[in-house]
């Protein structure tokens, strides 16, 4: 990923991110890869204290190509309106299911979420 995912989110908002992996210049085959997305408030915190925590296994959005390398991970707009507006510390990771499993941060950094002034949705 040459560009970051996010540096803002906006609480309610729902955000997409899309991976593509490639083996040198050709799609790799990423069936049955996991990907994940945490934000924290501090970057100890355990997975337990996340702020939000996502993950996707490769098929589960009908947009995805596993053969073709892409994935699609959706924050939907339920858990991004569940966290308090304010900077958190995020990482997107790939999870190669195995024994033991292949893991590796894609992305890190700080995001910062926003306010949001329309919480209706209907």
């Amino acid at each position: 990923m040459a560009e970051r995912a996010f540096s803002t989110i906006t609480r309610g908002d729902t955000r997409t991110v899309r991976f593509t992996v490639q083996d040198g210049e050709s799609p790799k085959d990423i069936t049955g890869y996991l990907f994940f997305c945490t934000l924290k408030a501090n970057e100890d915190d355990p997975d337990s204290a996340a702020a939000l925590q996502v993950s996707t296994t490769v098929g589960d959005d009908a947009r995805d190509d596993a053969a073709g390398g892409i994935c699609y991970l959706v924050l939907p707009s339920t858990a991004t309106a569940a966290v308090e507006p304010g900077a958190y510390f995020y990482d997107l990771q790939r999870v190669i299911p195995g024994s033991p499993p292949e893991v590796k941060t894609l992305e890190s950094g700080w995001v910062q979420v926003k306010y949001d002034a329309t919480e209706a949705t209907s």
